[in-house]
């Protein structure tokens, strides 16, 4: 390499400044970038906000439609010793809810759906709430349509037990309803013998206060009737204890369909069975064979609201 070729390469090289109106527009298009990248972002945070508010809005409008609407749905169920179909009208978990001024709306509902006998699934009352009239007054319309047969929920057990009302049991009685405490009656609907099975308590206390010893003897009994319903207010009731047993429907609640329906998903949470429930809402079939069908309930307690989660009136056809 010459001297020539040396000097050449070991230049430096010298970067010209811009002309001072290239800079001037160079400066003025970061300007104009930066202004324009702010301008999008404040774009973005307030289509956030916006959907976010829509997001709360749809929550808020939901939430209120549930607490003044409800839903019908039917069920149908076979029943292969029956010579005549019967309808049934099951309520649960209505927690004090009104649908109408004195639940005019709800009663005149149950009566045009024109069943043989309503069940009731526990929890019309709330702990902690002393008066429950508008129950009671509820228990009194129905058993102007059609006999009423029911358990006791979580909370009246609350009631009666922890806050000490002596007066429960008979007050619901005197209204009409027959309440079960780990007993049966049996019923004549259209020459058939319907016997109605309500167990009391939850599946830890089975064998503790006498729903194991009432279910084993009457298993053991000479058991004529056409189709038999067993009432108990906590689902897991059925999985868990009285799988084993011959009835041939269970009706449950206390779940109130999980709280929370997600779309693809189901029920969100149940105090039994924590997030996700299986038995929160809908139709199962049993170990033994028997159907059990666990509403959403007609009301809520208070505590967390409902979404996606109508709450619901149950019809069920047994045919």
């Amino acid at each position: 390499m010459n001297r020539k070729e040396r000097e050449t390469q070991s230049e430096p090289v010298v970067q010209m400044p811009l002309p001072t109106d290239d800079r001037k527009q160079t400066d003025a298009a970061e300007a104009a970038l930066k202004k324009a990248r702010r301008r999008r972002i404040r774009i973005d945070i307030l289509i956030a906000l916006v959907l976010v508010l829509i997001i709360i809005a749809g929550f808020a409008v939901n939430i209120a439609y549930n607490k003044t609407h409800y839903t019908v749905e039917f069920y149908q169920v076979s029943g292969r010793k029956l010579t005549h179909g019967f309808r049934a009208a099951f309520l649960s978990d209505v927690h004090l809810r009104e649908y109408g001024d004195g639940n005019s709306e709800l009663v005149s509902n149950v009566k045009n759906l024109s069943p043989d006998v309503i069940l009731l699934g526990g929890d019309l009352v709330t702990s902690g709430v002393d008066d429950y009239d508008s129950m009671i007054t509820l228990c009194e319309k129905l058993s102007g349509i059609a006999p009423v047969y029911g358990v006791l929920g979580n909370h009246e057990d609350v009631k009666i037990y922890n806050e000490k009302d002596g007066e429960l049991l008979k007050r619901f009685r005197d209204a009409g309803v027959n309440i079960l405490v780990n007993e049966k009656a049996e019923i004549e609907l259209y020459d058939n013998k319907i016997t109605i099975i309500g167990v009391d308590g939850s599946p830890d206390s089975f064998e503790k206060y006498g729903a194991k010893t009432f279910m084993d003897a009457w298993e053991e009994s000479s058991n004529d009737s056409d189709f038999t319903v067993c009432l108990a207010h906590v689902p897991t009731y059925f999985t868990t204890r009285l799988a084993s047993y011959s009835f041939d429907l269970g009706l449950a609640g206390h779940n109130h369909g999980g709280i929370v329906i997600l779309p693809g998903f189901g029920p969100l949470y149940s105090d039994e069975e924590g997030w996700l429930p299986k038995y929160a809402d809908g139709e199962y079939t049993l170990k033994n064979g028997a159907k059990l069908i666990v509403g959403r309930g007609l009301g809520d307690s208070g505590g967390a609201p409902r979404i996606n989660n109508v709450p619901v009136l149950v019809i069920v056809d047994v045919n």
